[in-house]
């Protein structure tokens, strides 16, 4: 799992309209056994963006395999390793009027799972190596092989100018009202909790390895400007997390094994 794969998903669904929320939870029992809940919700006008389609690079094929149906969710569990399995595919609408569905995989042995967030359909295209997990008696180890690996040849992209900056605030107070709401989130639990973790974001039992509340980024044009930026440059994930740490409305986890003991 890379930090500009996912930025770049962001960066893309910024040329849609309307609201996308999408929340992943892995929930780890101690006999080595898990759950993943992959939700995947989208506003009215992106649904009907989906369902219309729009040809090759519209607003249709930028969502392919974001919302899944059974058989989507049927061969992403291929991918996520042996013994992982689709427990139960449900469409769900929220209050709101957000649409969408959830999806929860079976998985029979956290050690062989290979995880890939917000990836559906990477069929050997993908760069980005998945997550990985250990377990001896009640410690929990996880790996995230890319976090300290650095996306490009190394060359840093010049910076925006001053009318750059300028015309990119103006675009930001247009778009905010549009993505209100949209939220990317990946979470790891313990099924009875968490005793202790190493993890750099942790509560109630709940690890938070990225969370990206765009709206609230929206309110920051400078700093939402540069987190664009570094989904196009060499900036690796652990050096994402280091350089946003104290924004509000982006959690990154930087470490490259997280440990935890679980109840």
């Amino acid at each position: 799992m890379k930090i500009p794969n996912i930025l770049l998903a962001v960066v893309a669904s910024l040329g849609l309209a309307s609201c996308l929320e999408v929340k992943s939870v892995v929930t780890v029992n101690k006999d080595g056994t898990a759950t993943i809940e992959e939700t995947a919700l989208l506003g009215a006008q992106l649904a009907a963006m989906m369902k219309q389609g729009g040809g090759a690079g519209g607003p249709g094929e930028q969502l392919k395999g974001m919302v899944l149906d059974k058989a989507q969710a049927e061969e992403r569990a291929k991918l996520l390793g042996d013994g992982v399995t689709v427990k139960s595919h449900e469409e769900v609408t929220n209050p709101d009027g957000k649409t969408g569905a959830k999806v929860t995989y079976a998985v029979a042995d956290i050690r062989k799972l290979k995880y890939k967030p917000f990836e559906p359909e990477s069929k050997g295209e993908s760069k980005s190596e998945p997550m990985t997990f250990t377990l001896e008696g009640s410690s929990l180890s996880i790996t995230n092989p890319d976090a300290d690996k650095k996306k490009g040849d190394g060359t840093a992209k010049p910076k925006k100018s001053a009318e750059e900056i300028t015309a990119m605030k103006g675009q930001i107070a247009m778009m905010k009202p549009m993505f209100a709401g949209m939220r990317m989130t990946i979470e790891i639990k313990g099924a009875g909790g968490i005793g202790s973790t190493d993890a750099s974001h942790q509560k109630d039992g709940t690890i938070t390895y990225m969370d990206m509340q765009i709206d609230k980024l929206l309110d920051k044009p400078e700093v939402f400007g540069e987190i664009m930026e570094s989904a196009d440059s060499n900036l690796s994930m652990a050096e994402a997390a280091a350089k946003f740490k104290d924004i509000d409305g982006l959690k990154i986890e930087g470490k490259k094994v997280v440990k935890v003991e679980l109840k």
